[in-house]
C-alpha cells in the first residue's frame, strides 16, 4: 500500500551518519521551500498554473514557436518507476491518472493515488507525485481524473501547493464528463460535480473535459455527433478557464464540421488529439485537421513513429493543402491575427462561351466571386452557370473543376443572382465536395427578402437558409439586403430582422453591407452584426458605379476600427490599394 502523508519525512535508520541526514534534509528543504521557482521560470504570466501551455513551453525555450505539434507527451506516469522514467525523459508534458485508494472496496481511504482503472492501489500517491514532479522538473502537468471521488481532495492539494508557491507551470485538469461515440452508458465523471469542484477549489487551471469514447473497427464511420459537441459547449461555454477538448484522433475528421464550430465559439478553446495504440489513424486525416486550424489550436498526443511521419509532412510548406468548405477564411486565406483587409476578392475572366469556355484568374490569391444564374437547355435539367457582366457564361461545375487545378490560396464566393439557381448550385457544390474536388472555403450568398426588407424578385431569407441546410450545409452563408430598402441606410429594424433570420444559424455568416448606405446608418451597425455569433463577419462592398473611393473612405475605416480581423472588403483593386495606403497611416 502506498504511503499517505509522510512521503517526504525521512526515518533515521541506524548506521546512517548525521551528516548525510543533514545534507538530505537541506536539499529537500531547498527544493520545497515556499515561493521557490526552478531556473528559467521567471515570467509570472507564463509560469502560472492557468497559463497557456504553449506560452509556458516557449518561455522555457522548449519549443521555438506556438505550435501544438511541437509539444511532446508522456502517458501513464503513475507508479514511482513510471514517474521516474518520465522525469528522466525529454518529454515536455506529463500525463498521469488519478483515482482513490481502494476505490469501491472496504479498504477505500479517499486518498488520491496514481493509477489507471481497473487498478485501485499504487505505490505513488498524488501528493508524492506532485512533490517529486514539482521539485525535479519543469514539465507541464495533465491530471486525468478517473473518479469524482478523487477530484475534491486532489484540488485541495493543488490549492495548498500553489499557495506555497510550488506550482510554477501550467496544470490541466482532465476528466471524461460526457458520453461519446460507441459508449452505451455513461461511465465518466459527473459533469456538474466536476466543473463545480474546479470552480470552487482550483479555478486556476486549464480544463480538459472529454467524452467517454470507444473506437470499433466494425463501425469505422461512427463519430462525435453535433449533439455531443453542442452539449459540451453548453457545459463549459460560460466558464472562465482555458479549455482543451481531448478528442480521439481516428474519429475527428468525420466530425470536423462540429469541431470547427466548437473551436470558433471561443478563443479559449483548443483540441488535444489523442490516439489509442491500435487505432488506424490516417496521416491524411491529421493533415486535414492541421490545414484547417491555426497552429496553436491543436495539440497532437500521437504515438511514434507515426507522429514523426506526420510532423515531417505537416512542416512541408510546399505540400498541397485541403480546406473545409464550411470553415473560416483563417488560416486558408487569412493568417491568424491578420486583418480582413488582407483578403482580396477576385473576379474571374471567362474566355469563350458554352461548353468550350475557360476560366482565367488574376495572378493573385483571394476569394473568387462567381455570379450564378440558371440556364435551361433544350433538353435535360436546368444547369447553374457562372455569368459575366458582358454576357459570357460557363457551367458552374466546369468552372469549379477548372479552378480546382489553380495553384495558390483561394476560396469561392458563390453569389446567387437568380433565385431558381440556388438549389441546383448547392447540389453542384455538394457533388464536387463529395468527390474531393472542392477543398476550399466556400461562401454562398444572395440578396434576400425577409421581414422589413421583403422585396419581390429575391430569394426569401428562409429559403436561403433552408436550402443550405437541406442540400449542402458546409458553407458560409452570405446574405445581403435588397438595395431598394437602403435609401436611409441600415435602419435598426432592417438589422433586427436580419439578425432574427440568422439567429441560431449553425453555419458561419458574413453579412454583406454596401459602403454607401452604411455611411447613412446609425452608429453601431457593424458591431451589432458581429455580436450575433463568434463566427459572424461583415463584408463591406463598394463599386465605382456607386461613387469614388473618397466618398466612402471614412466608412471603410470606421468599419475596420470595430474589429479589423472580422471585417472584409469587396472592392475594386484600385480602391483596395487606396484603403491599404490609408490604413498605413491609421
Amino acid at each position: 500500500m502506498a504511503n499517505k502523508k509522510g512521503c517526504w519525512k525521512w526515518a533515521i535508520v541506524g548506521g546512517v551518519s548525521a551528516a548525510v541526514i543533514f545534507a538530505i534534509s537541506m536539499v529537500l528543504g531547498f527544493s520545497l521551500q515556499k515561493h521557490t521557482s526552478l531556473p528559467g521560470c521567471e515570467q509570472d504570466e507564463t509560469c502560472r498554473s492557468d497559463a497557456d501551455m504553449l506560452d509556458y513551453l516557449l518561455s522555457m525555450g522548449q519549443i521555438s514557436q506556438k505550435d501544438g505539434l511541437l509539444v511532446t507527451w508522456y502517458h501513464g506516469a503513475n507508479s514511482k518507476e513510471q514517474m521516474k522514467a518520465a522525469l528522466s525523459s525529454d518529454v515536455m508534458v506529463l500525463e498521469a491518472d488519478i483515482t482513490v485508494e481502494g476505490l469501491g472496496t472496504v479498504n477505500e481511504t479517499g486518498v488520491p493515488i496514481m493509477a489507471h482503472p481497473p487498478a485501485i492501489y499504487s505505490d505513488n500517491t498524488l501528493e508524492q507525485w506532485l512533490e517529486a514532479v514539482l521539485a525535479s522538473s519543469q514539465k507541464g502537468i495533465k491530471l486525468d481524473f478517473k473518479t469524482i471521488k478523487a477530484v475534491g481532495p486532489s484540488l485541495d492539494l493543488l490549492r495548498r501547493l500553489t499557495e506555497e508557491g510550488k506550482v510554477r507551470r501550467p496544470v490541466w485538469i482532465n476528466a471524461d464528463i460526457q458520453r461519446g461515440p460507441n459508449v452505451g452508458i455513461s461511465i465518466g465523471v459527473n459533469a456538474t460535480q466536476f466543473l463545480a469542484l474546479v470552480q470552487e477549489k482550483y479555478p486556476e487551471a486549464t480544463l480538459s473535459p472529454g467524452w467517454t469514447t470507444f473506437y470499433l473497427p466494425l463501425f469505422p464511420n461512427v463519430t462525435y455527433t453535433r449533439a455531443m459537441v453542442e452539449k459540451m459547449q453548453e457545459l463549459v461555454g460560460a466558464l472562465p478557464q482555458k479549455v482543451t477538448f481531448p478528442v480521439l484522433a481516428v474519429m475527428v475528421r468525420a466530425a470536423w464540421p462540429h469541431f470547427s464550430w466548437l473551436l470558433a465559439q471561443s478563443d479559449r478553446y483548443t483540441l488535444t488529439m489523442w490516439q489509442s495504440a491500435s487505432d488506424p489513424v490516417s496521416v491524411d486525416d491529421l493533415l486535414y485537421i492541421r490545414d484547417n486550424t491555426a497552429t496553436h489550436q491543436v495539440y497532437y498526443d500521437i504515438f511514434e513513429p507515426f507522429l514523426s511521419q506526420f510532423k515531417q509532412l505537416a512542416m512541408n510548406t510546399s505540400r498541397k493543402q485541403s480546406y473545409y468548405t464550411g470553415g473560416s477564411l483563417i488560416p486558408a486565406l487569412q493568417h491568424p491575427g491578420d486583418e480582413g483587409l488582407s483578403v482580396e476578392w477576385l473576379v474571374p475572366d471567362i474566355q469563350g462561351n458554352g461548353s468550350t469556355a475557360t476560366v482565367q484568374l488574376p495572378d493573385r490569391e483571394g476569394m473568387i466571386l462567381l455570379d450564378v444564374g440558371l440556364q435551361k437547355p433544350a433538353a435535360g435539367d436546368p444547369m447553374p452557370i457562372v455569368r459575366t457582366p458582358d454576357g459570357r457564361a460557363l457551367v458552374l461545375e466546369s468552372c469549379l473543376q477548372q479552378l480546382a487545378s489553380h495553384p495558390g490560396r483561394w476560396g469561392v464566393h458563390v453569389h446567387i443572382a437568380e433565385p431558381t439557381a440556388l438549389r441546383p448550385a448547392l447540389a453542384t457544390l455538394a457533388t464536387l465536395s463529395a468527390l474531393g474536388r472542392l477543398s476550399r472555403p466556400v461562401w454562398v450568398g444572395a440578396t434576400v427578402s425577409h421581414g422589413s426588407f421583403r422585396v419581390p424578385g429575391y430569394v426569401t431569407g428562409r429559403e436561403l437558409l433552408t436550402a443550405v441546410a437541406d442540400v449542402f450545409p458546409h458553407v458560409t452563408v452570405a446574405p445581403a439586403w435588397p438595395e431598394e430598402v437602403l435609401g436611409s441606410g441600415y435602419r435598426e429594424q432592417l438589422v433586427t430582422d436580419m439578425l432574427e433570420l440568422c439567429q441560431g444559424l449553425w453555419q458561419p455568416v458574413s453579412f454583406q453591407l454596401q459602403a454607401g448606405p452604411l455611411g447613412q446608418s446609425p452608429a453601431g451597425v457593424v458591431a451589432r452584426l458581429l455580436e450575433a455569433s463568434p463566427r459572424a463577419t461583415v463584408t463591406v462592398e463598394h463599386s465605382p458605379g456607386r461613387g469614388l473611393y473618397a466618398s466612402v473612405r471614412a466608412v471603410l475605416l470606421a468599419a475596420r476600427a470595430v474589429k479589423k480581423t472580422r471585417v472584409y472588403y469587396r472592392l475594386p483593386q484600385s480602391y483596395r490599394q487606396d484603403l491599404l495606403a490609408d490604413v498605413g497611416t491609421h
